[in-house]
């Protein structure tokens, strides 16, 4: 019951409170179960049907005769048909989640899907209620939450409470982004070269709080090369976000050309802060922080063990942590700044624990150092 009011909670708060993002989605939604158990009861009485918001190309599509072959391959359902779908809506500006009711048999199946949009992917919390009854009473059967990356469709399955199987299967078949729009996305590796960088200022407030790490932000840089457009990818803090953002709309690089044309570019970038004032210690006592070129050699690596729950929902993407390194080389500590999920933190949290490096020599002596290591997550 105590589940129950909370979820409901969610729902008013996330219908009731538009969230803010440069976003707009399309999102296909299709409805999988068995059909009527008997005939002359009812099947789907809803359109389950909601015209687009956002006019655009469709960048993605899957059949729904492809889908349920899947779903009944991966469920091993075969007597699962499609009941219904659904062309939903998402944009800034609106509603967090997008809704949909679907009646069947006397009862109701609240669909929710609350995404939260990030590069190359989306977060979904997706929950389903059923109400039935008279006094529509009220049960969850499903609250759960993926990473779907783009181009990819999440399948989910549920029980309802006379423990008849469902399945709804949902993808991102469109998307429209301010940030960015017109610019290339490009790795670090083939990054243009910085001519010009601020650094930023570091708020005395947070100072005051001891707050130090690492924002990962992503900037537009335009044909001149000058930064255009920011936005926050991770950050340990909103005073850091601020004021890293602040920095980096300052910064400029060579223009980046293609094919002899400059083009706008997409990538990117990392501002550290560190307090070396004594208010807070430095990452668990290391005494210095190496930038990615300065890192020892790597002697010991241990791959990470894919959580078998990341695989089924299709999780994937990088996991950012802090090391620090001891005076002989073995991880001491470490933190995480940046994940898709924690189902992958903890895997590759528990492989980098083992990771080994060569001592870090200055001055002819080994030093406790920190820096940045990131483990991969990509399904084949």
């Amino acid at each position: 019951m105590k589940k129950t009011i909370l979820l409901l909670i969610w729902l008013i708060l996330i219908l009731a409170f538009p969230v803010r993002a440069e976003v707009a989605l399309d999102i296909k939604l299709n409805f999988f179960g068995p059909g009527a158990e008997a005939k002359g009861e009812p099947g789907v009485a809803t359109s389950f049907h909601l015209k687009s918001l956002v006019q655009r190309n469709l960048q993605v599509r899957f059949t729904s005769e492809s889908l349920l072959a899947e779903l009944r391959k991966t469920f091993n359902a075969p007597e699962v048909t499609l009941l219904a779908s659904a062309d939903l809506a998402w944009r800034s500006g609106g509603p967090a989640s997008v809704t949909q009711t679907v009646q069947m048999q006397g009862r109701d199946y609240v669909l929710v899907l609350t995404p939260l949009p990030r590069p190359g992917a989306v977060n979904f919390k997706v929950g389903v209620v059923e109400e039935k009854g008279e006094k529509k009473i009220k049960k969850i059967l499903l609250d759960t939450e993926i990473v779907l990356p783009d181009g990819e469709v999440a399948m989910l399955g549920f029980r309802d409470s006379s423990e008849h199987s469902y399945f709804i299967a949902f993808y991102v078949q469109g998307r429209d982004e301010e940030f960015g729009r017109d610019a290339v996305r490009i790795s670090g590796a083939v990054k243009p070269k910085l001519i010009k960088k601020v650094n930023p200022a570091y708020p005395q407030e947070a100072r005051e709080k001891g707050l130090q790490g690492v924002v990962v932000v992503e900037a537009v840089a335009g044909k001149d090369g000058k930064v255009k457009d920011v936005r926050p990818v991770s950050s340990p803090d909103t005073l850091l976000t601020q004021a890293a953002l602040e920095a980096v709309k300052q910064w400029e690089y060579d223009p980046y050309e293609v094919d002899g044309a400059c083009k706008e570019v997409l990538f990117t970038v990392t501002v550290a802060f560190k307090l070396n004032d004594g208010k807070k210690k430095d990452t668990d006592g290391a005494l210095t922080r190496l930038e990615d070129s300065q890192r020892p050699k790597l002697v010991k690596m241990v791959r990470p063990v894919y959580p078998e729950e990341a695989l089924k929902n299709k999780l994937q993407g990088v996991v950012k942590m802090e090391a620090v390194i001891d005076e002989n080389g073995k991880v001491n500590a470490l933190r995480t700044l940046e994940s898709p999920d924690p189902l992958l933190t903890e895997a590759a949290l528990a492989a980098v624990k083992a990771w080994e490096y060569e001592p870090f020599i200055q001055d002819g002596k080994a030093k406790k150092v920190s820096f940045t290591v990131t483990v991969t997550f990509t399904l084949k």
